[in-house]
C-alpha cells in the first residue's frame, strides 16, 4: 500500500506523528472526506507502518449493521477479551454485558459509561505490553454504541500508549465527532498527482495510460477538474472513457454532481451483469455479515449460489476478504441496495431472515415488510429491549423506532414510539424530541398524552428550550391532575425547574407550591417537592420559608437517594449555599457527586459539579473551583445539556473574572452567547450581564461595568430574583457607580441591597450594602461606622475574597481621610488574600494603597498561606486527581471515579509531584487536607 499510496505527503507524516505520539502516550485523529478522498488508503498506509512492532486492531462500520449493538466494539476487543478479567468489577460487568458475554436477561440495563472506561483500559492494558494502534474506518456507519465508546476513549487518551485514527464522511452531518477529536480534513490531490494516478508514474508531459488506455493531457485536465481531485472519481471516470472521449475527440460532459457521475458509472457496470449476479448482489448489500459461511445459506435460501458473485468480482465490483466478499468501496452497498427492483430487495431480506435469528431476524423480518405488521414489530421490540439491557440506548432507539412504524394500531405504536423517544434521549440522539411529537399527534389518551409530554418536557429543559419545556409539563400536569395526582406532583415539580431556568421565579414558587400540594403525606414524591418548593423560595428571597422547606424535606423520611436523585441533591445544595447555609450545601453536593462518580451516574453530574465549583468560588477554593467547574463543562458538552453548558461556562466566566483573565471570561460568555443564546433559556442573559460587568470592575473600567451590571438589575426585577447570592452583583454595581462618580444612582442601588438584606437576613447582602455606605461617607467616622458593620456581617459568612474586597475599601477610604497607619493592617491582610486567591487586579490595587500607605508588603504566616497558588500551578485534571488521591483512592479507584484510566492517574501524579514538591501521597493528603479541600 505505501508504495502505491499517491501524493499525500503532509497526512502521511500525521499519520506518523501519530504513531510516534500514541507510542509515546497516546493520541487520537479523525479524518475527514467525502467518499473515495482517501481516507481508507491513510488508514492502510497506517497499518503497514504500526505492522510488526505495534498492536494493530481494525475495524470498519457497515450500513447494514448500524443497528447492531456494540457491533464494531465487539470486532475491535473481542479478540483480547482475556484481559477483561484485570478490570474492576463494575467495568467488567458493564463490558461483558454490552457485548453479549454474561448477565442475566432480567438484569437492568448496564451502565454505558462503566462499559466506555472498560474499554479503555483494555487498550491501556494492551499498551502495556506493547504500542496499540486502533484504526477504524466509515465511522458514519459505525453503530451509535460503538460511536459513542470510542468518541469517550479518544477525548481521554493522554498516557496510554495508543493511537486512535477514525476515518468518516464529510457528509455524515455529525458535528460531534468534529468538535471532540483533533480533525485533518482530506481535499482533492493536485494536478501531478492526479496525473501521477491515472498513469501509475507518468509526468503528465506526454498522453497519459489510464486503464489500458491512452488519456490525452488536456482530457486529463479535464478529469481533473470534473473530479475534483478526488482519487476515486478519478478512476472510475477514466474507467468509463469512450475511446474516442480519452482522446479528446469527444466532450467530456459535466455531470450535475460528482455523486451522480459516479453512480452512472458504477450503475452502468451493475447493469451489465447477468440477472443472477445482479441479484445475488442485492443479498450481499443487505447482509449485515461478509462472512462466506451466512452469505452462502442466505444465498441458497435466495434460490442463488456463490459462483453468482463471480461475474461482479471480476468485474472489479466486489473483492474477496479474508473471510469471504466484500464490495470494492462501501458507497456501492448503498448504491446496489438503491437500484434494485423492490422485489429483488424483499426477495434478499426475507431469504435472510430465514438463515438468522435473534435481533438479526428481527430486522432483515422489519425490511421485508412493506406495510404494518404486528408480528414483524412484536420481535423489533424484543431486540429493542435486548439493546436497552445492553447500555445499547441509540439502537435501541432505532428498533423502537422502526417497530412503530410497523405498528397497525394507533396506542401500541404511541408507546413505542414513547419509548423510542426515551432512549433516544439516553443515548444523546437529537431525534427524540419529533418522535415524542408524533407520538402525541396520534394518541388520545390523557394518561399517555401526560407521560409523552414529560419526556418532552425533560428534553426541552436539557436542550435549554425552557419556556417550551415549562408549557409541556403544565399540560402534561394538567392532564392528569384528577386521575393521577402523584404523577401531576412530579411533573409540576419538573415544571418549576423549567421556570426557574426560564427566568421566572414567582411562577416557580407558585408552581412548587402547587406540587407540594399534591404530594401524599408520606410518598417520596414529597421529599421531591418539598425540596423544589424551599429552592424557589430562597431564590426569590423568602429564605426563611425556604430553609424550612428544606429543613423538612430533610427530616422526610422517605428523603432521596443520591445516584437516582442526583439533580435534587444539586438543587438542595445550590438552595442551601444561597441561603449561606454553606457547610450543608457542600455535604449534599459531596454527597451526590461521590455516589456518581461511585456508579458511573453522570446523566446530571456536569449540572451538580457546576454547583459545586459555584459554592467553592464563594467560599475561596478557586483551585478545587476550577478543577470541578472544567470537568462540568466536558460532562456537558459531552451529554449535549446546553442548559449545564451555559451555567458551567458562567461560573468559569465568574471565576476567571475574580482572578483577572479577562480574556477567558469573555470568552467562556460569547460561547454560551453563540451556543446557548439562541435556546432562550431565560436566566443566561442575568448571569452574563453580571459577569461581564464584574471583570470591567476588576481592572477599573467602571462605566463598562456599570451599564453592564445596570442590564443585571432590570433583569432580577423583571424575574423576580430577591436573593442577591443568586448572583452576587449588586455591591459591585454600586461600587462601580461610585468609583465613576455616580453617587446618587450608587445610593439608589445601596438602598435596594439594603432592602434585599433585610428581607432575607443574608450576610453577604448586609456586608455589601454597608461596604459601599463606608464608600459614599462624606466623614472618617460615618465610613468607619458603617464599615464596622460590614466587617460584623462578614463575620457570619465564609467568603474571604469579600472581606478581602471590604478591607481593601476601608483602608481606602482611611487614606484618603489622611490616616494612612490605620490602612496598613487591612491593606495588608486583604493583599494576603487576593494573593492566596490569585486574584491578580485586585491584589495589584492593594500592593499599590499598601505602597501609597508607607506599608511593606509581608509574607502570609498563617496556617494554609501561599498553599492556594500552590495548588493553582495545576491544571483542572491534575487537582481532580489530587483530590481524589487525598481521599484515600488509590489509583485505580481513582481513574474509575474520574473516567480515566489507571496509567492517566499515574502520570497526573508524577507531575503532581514535580509541581508541588511532595514525595508520597501522605504528603499530598496532608497539603490537600491543610488547605481545606479534602472532600
Amino acid at each position: 500500500m505505501r508504495g502505491g499510496l499517491v501524493g499525500r505527503g503532509r497526512e502521511r507524516r500525521l499519520m506518523d506523528d501519530l504513531l510516534v505520539a500514541g507510542g509515546a502516550g497516546g493520541a487520537a485523529l479523525l479524518l475527514w472526506g467525502e467518499p473515495g478522498i482517501g481516507k481508507t488508503a491513510l488508514l492502510d498506509y497506517a497499518a503497514e507502518r504500526a505492522a510488526g512492532d505495534r498492536t494493530v486492531l481494525r475495524a470498519r462500520g457497515i450500513e447494514t449493521e448500524t443497528v447492531l449493538p456494540f457491533a464494531t466494539l465487539g470486532d475491535l476487543l473481542m479478540p483480547y477479551s482475556s484481559h477483561f478479567r484485570e478490570l474492576p468489577g463494575a467495568q467488567r460487568a458493564a463490558l461483558e454485558s454490552c457485548l453479549a458475554l454474561g448477565g442475566d436477561p432480567a438484569d437492568p440495563p448496564g451502565n454505558p459509561y462503566a462499559a466506555c472506561m472498560g474499554a479503555l483500559n483494555v487498550l491501556a492494558a494492551l499498551g502495556d505490553e506493547r504500542p496499540v494502534v486502533v484504526l477504524v474506518d466509515d465511522l458514519h456507519w459505525v453503530d451509535p454504541s460503538s460511536q459513542r465508546v470510542l468518541l469517550f476513549i479518544a477525548r481521554r487518551l493522554s498516557s496510554e500508549r495508543v493511537a486512535l485514527a477514525l476515518g468518516s464522511r464529510e457528509d455524515h452531518g455529525e458535528s460531534g465527532p468534529r468538535r471532540s477529536v483533533p480533525v485533518v480534513q482530506l481535499g482533492g490531490l493536485t494536478a501531478e498527482e492526479c496525473a501521477a494516478l491515472v498513469n501509475a508514474g507518468g509526468d503528465g508531459a506526454a498522453p497519459v495510460s489510464g486503464h489500458g488506455r491512452t488519456v490525452a493531457p488536456n482530457v486529463l485536465t479535464d478529469l481533473v477538474r470534473i473530479s475534483g481531485g478526488n482519487p476515486l472519481a478519478l478512476r472510475e471516470i477514466a474507467t468509463g472513457l469512450t475511446d474516442e472521449q480519452a482522446r479528446g475527440e469527444s466532450p467530456l460532459l459535466d455531470p450535475p454532481s460528482l455523486g451522480h457521475h459516479l453512480e452512472r458509472a458504477w450503475s452502468t457496470r451493475i447493469d451489465a451483469l447477468p440477472d443472477p449476479a445482479r441479484r445475488a448482489l442485492v443479498v450481499l448489500a443487505a447482509s449485515r455479515s461478509t462472512a462466506a459461511g451466512p452469505l452462502r445459506k442466505a444465498l441458497e435460501a435466495a434460490g442463488l449460489s456463490l459462483d453468482a458473485l463471480s461475474p461482479a468480482e471480476e468485474d472489479g465490483l466486489i473483492t474477496a476478504t479474508a473471510d469471504g466478499l466484500d464490495f470494492h468501496h462501501p458507497v456501492l452497498r448503498p448504491l446496489v441496495l438503491g437500484r434494485a427492483p423492490l422485489a429483488h430487495r424483499y426477495a434478499a431480506f426475507h431469504a435472510l431472515a430465514e438463515v438468522s435469528e435473534g435481533p438479526l431476524h428481527a430486522w432483515y423480518r422489519a425490511s421485508a415488510s412493506p406495510g404494518p405488521d404486528e408480528e414483524a414489530a412484536a420481535a423489533l421490540a424484543e431486540a429493542a429491549l435486548e439493546a436497552r439491557r445492553r447500555s445499547a440506548f441509540g439502537e435501541s432507539a432505532l428498533a423502537w423506532r422502526r417497530a412503530a412504524d410497523l405498528t397497525p394500531d394507533p396506542a401500541p405504536r404511541a408507546d413505542r414510539l414513547h419509548h423510542a423517544a426515551s432512549d433516544a434521549l439516553l443515548s444523546g440522539s437529537p431525534a427524540g424530541p419529533q418522535w415524542c411529537e408524533e407520538a402525541l399527534r396520534i394518541t388520545p389518551d390523557p394518561a399517555m398524552r401526560a407521560v409523552i409530554q414529560g419526556l418532552l418536557g425533560r428534553m426541552y429543559t436539557w436542550k435549554g428550550e425552557t419556556a417550551q419545556a415549562y408549557g409541556l409539563l403544565m399540560n402534561a400536569a394538567e392532564a392528569v391532575r384528577a386521575t393521577d395526582p402523584t404523577r401531576a406532583c412530579l411533573l409540576l415539580a419538573e415544571a418549576t425547574a423549567a421556570a426557574r431556568l426560564d427566568g421566572n421565579v414567582p411562577t416557580a414558587v407558585r408552581v412548587a407550591e402547587d406540587s407540594l400540594a399534591l404530594a401524599t403525606e408520606a410518598g417520596p414524591e414529597r421529599w421531591y417537592s418539598l425540596t423544589l418548593l424551599g429552592a424557589a423560595l430562597i431564590m426569590n428571597g423568602r429564605t426563611a420559608e425556604g430553609r424550612a422547606m428544606l429543613e423538612a424535606a430533610d427530616r422526610h423520611s422517605t428523603g432521596g437517594d443520591p445516584v437516582r436523585d442526583q439533580q435534587v441533591y444539586a438543587i438542595a445544595g445550590q438552595a442551601w449555599s444561597r441561603a449561606e447555609e454553606f457547610t450543608r450545601g457542600r455535604q449534599l453536593l459531596n454527597t451526590a457527586v461521590e455516589s456518581a462518580r461511585r456508579h458511573s451516574a453522570v446523566g446530571v453530574l456536569g449540572f451538580t459539579l457546576a454547583v459545586r465549583g459555584e459554592l467553592e468560588t464563594r467560599i475561596g477554593q478557586w483551585a478545587s473551583a476550577r478543577g470541578d467547574l472544567t470537568e462540568a463543562l466536558r460532562w456537558a458538552e459531552e451529554l449535549g445539556q446546553l442548559t449545564a453548558v451555559s451555567y458551567s461556562l458562567y461560573c468559569l466566566a465568574r471565576l476567571e473574572a475574580l482572578r483577572g483573565n479577562r480574556v477567558e471570561c469573555e470568552e467562556h460568555v460569547a460561547r454560551a452567547r453563540r451556543e446557548c443564546g439562541a435556546y432562550g433559556i431565560g436566566c443566561q442573559e442575568y448571569h452574563m450581564t453580571a459577569v461581564l460587568g464584574l471583570s470591567a470592575l476588576s481592572y477599573g473600567d467602571y462605566d463598562t461595568a456599570a451599564d453592564q451590571m445596570e442590564q443585571t438589575l432590570a433583569l432580577a426585577i423583571e424575574q423576580g430574583i430577591g436573593n442577591t447570592e443568586v448572583v452576587p452583583f449588586a455591591a459591585d454595581l454600586a461600587e462601580a457607580h461610585i468609583r465613576a462618580g455616580n453617587p446618587v444612582r450608587a445610593a439608589e442601588v445601596v438602598e435596594w441591597l439594603e432592602t434585599r438584606a433585610l428581607e432575607t437576613g443574608l450576610a453577604s447582602a448586609e456586608a455589601g450594602a454597608a461596604r459601599c455606605r463606608g464608600l459614599l461617607a462624606t466623614t472618617p467616622e460615618e465610613a468607619e461606622a458603617h464599615f464596622a458593620v460590614a466587617l460584623k456581617a462578614h463575620q457570619r459568612t465564609t467568603g474571604p475574597f469579600d472581606l478581602a474586597r471590604t478591607q481593601l475599601c476601608e483602608a481606602e477610604v482611611l487614606r484618603r481621610h489622611r490616616r494612612p497607619g490605620a490602612a496598613r493592617a487591612p491593606l495588608a491582610s486583604a493583599l494576603a488574600c487576593f494573593e492566596r486567591l490569585g486574584a491578580t487586579p485586585w491584589a495589584r490595587r492593594a500592593a499599590g494603597e499598601l505602597a501609597a500607605a508607607g506599608g511593606m508588603p509581608t509574607p502570609q504566616s498563617t496556617p494554609g498561606g501561599g498553599m492556594g497558588r500552590t495548588l493553582d500551578q495545576l491544571t483542572p485534571q491534575e487537582f481532580q486527581v489530587s483530590r481524589a488521591i487525598a481521599r484515600g483512592l488509590n489509583n485505580t479507584e481513582a481513574a474509575a471515579s474520574l473516567f480515566v484510566s489507571r496509567k492517566t492517574v499515574e502520570a497526573h501524579l508524577t507531575r503532581i509531584y514535580r509541581k508541588l514538591r511532595v514525595r508520597s501521597r501522605t504528603d499530598l493528603t496532608r497539603l490537600l487536607t491543610a488547605a481545606d479541600m479534602v472532600d
